[in-house]
C-alpha cells in the first residue's frame, strides 16, 4: 500500500508514474463499467484515445457516450486514467475530478502526452484556457 501512495504522491508532484500495477476492487461497478475501466487502464502513460476509440476496443463503437459516462463515474481517477480519454477530433472532453479540464491537461502534461501531429510549441505543457469572469 505504501508503494501505491508513494507513486500517487510522486505523480501529483509532477513525476511520471505508471499505476497499472495497482489492484482495484470494482465489485460495485457494472460489467460494462469494469470493461471500460480495464480498457482505460491499458492506455499507456503519455498516450490518449478518444471515447469512440475506447468503445471500439470494447467492440462497441456506437457506445462512445456510454463509455464517456462510465468514465465520468470513475471511482478511481488516476488509477483508472480517464484523463487519457479525449473527445472526438482531439478535443479535451470533460473531466469530473476536482479541477476539471485543467487537472486533466496537467496530468497529460506530466505524462508527456501531446495532441496528434507536430506542434510549433510541443515542448510546452498543455494548459486549459482561463475562463473570463462573468
Amino acid at each position: 500500500m505504501e508503494s501505491v501512495i508513494a507513486d500517487i504522491a510522486a505523480l501529483l508532484r509532477g513525476e511520471r508514474r505508471d499505476l497499472r500495477h495497482v489492484m482495484l476492487d470494482l465489485q460495485r461497478a457494472s460489467d460494462f463499467e469494469r470493461r471500460v475501466y480495464t480498457a482505460a487502464r491499458d492506455i499507456p502513460p503519455g498516450k490518449t484515445l478518444s471515447y469512440g476509440d475506447l468503445a471500439e476496443r470494447l467492440g462497441e463503437r456506437a457506445l462512445a457516450r456510454e463509455v464517456a459516462q462510465a468514465l465520468a463515474d470513475n471511482p478511481c481517477p488516476l488509477i483508472v486514467p480517464c484523463h487519457r480519454v479525449m473527445a472526438a477530433g482531439g478535443k479535451t472532453g470533460g473531466f469530473s475530478a476536482p479541477g476539471g479540464v485543467a487537472t486533466k491537461l496537467r496530468l497529460l502534461s506530466i505524462e508527456g502526452a501531446q495532441p496528434d501531429g507536430p506542434m510549433l510549441f510541443e515542448h510546452l505543457p498543455l494548459v486549459a484556457r482561463r475562463r473570463r469572469p462573468a
